[in-house]
């Protein structure tokens, strides 16, 4: 009984912020009309080279889509390697990312932005799979600091 309590008291509290935000004039900010996504709308993507290009490529797509007929071009330096870490004699890796980006004029080839990002994951190196899965877990991880940052600098013009 007090779990349901509590749990009614959750959703109550929930539904209550979730009514204040949208009196405040909250709004996503990947939404359909938000200043983001307008801004990211005229900004197609560099094709990926490899796997983990394609991945980084992938998650960034989910976000803003594929504009093919945008105005500017985001294209990327995607760097990855491999740090090991001795826990407790468990086979143990750290997955280090680092992109480099910038965002081109494609009728005028200025630079309209430019950006650096740097994360990492840590995976256990004894499974083809679960290396597999770090690489995809570090490029969505990569792909939403790429699009934050990127978001700021637009903003900041």
């Amino acid at each position: 009984m007090k779990v349901l309590l509590s749990r009614i008291s959750q959703m109550l509290l929930a539904g209550t912020i979730a009514i204040g935000l949208a009196a405040c004039g909250f709004t996503p900010v990947y939404g359909t009309n938000s200043q983001s996504a307008q801004a990211l709308s005229d900004i197609q993507i560099a094709p990926p080279n490899n796997q983990a290009e394609y991945l980084l490529v992938r998650n960034l797509e989910d976000h803003w889509g594929q504009n093919p007929n945008a105005g500017m071009l985001l294209k990327y330096n995607l760097q990855l390697y491999d740090e090991g870490v001795s826990a407790s004699g468990a086979a143990r890796a750290r997955r280090i990312g680092t992109v480099a980006y910038r965002v081109i004029s494609l009728t005028t080839d200025e630079i309209i932005a430019t950006g650096f990002v740097e994360n990492f994951v840590g995976y256990t190196t004894d499974n083809l799979s679960i290396d597999r899965d770090a690489t995809e877990r570090l490029m969505q991880i990569l792909a939403d600091q790429t699009i934050t940052d990127l978001m700021i600098k637009l903003q900041a013009d």
